[in-house]
């Protein structure tokens, strides 16, 4: 994972989770922490937030061209 800030993120939810978070895959575990952010937010605005992150995701991929915003 090149997103250090991420991976401590992930590190610490699993560790606050308990050992049954422990033991599951660790997409499994970024898929549940994920969750329990959305959920910290109310409907409209948890879908806002998973709409932009599909949408920066799909943007990141490694195969494909980056676009960067003109600077302010």
């Amino acid at each position: 994972m090149n997103a250090p800030g991420a991976q401590a993120a992930l590190t610490t939810y699993v560790a606050a989770c308990g050992p049954a978070e422990a033991d599951e895959p660790e997409a499994w575990q970024a898929s549940d922490l994920v969750t329990d952010v959305l959920l910290l937010f109310a409907p409209d605005d948890a879908e806002q937030i998973l709409h932009r992150a599909e949408r920066d995701y799909a943007a990141e991929q490694p195969d494909v061209t980056p676009v960067y915003p003109a600077a302010d």
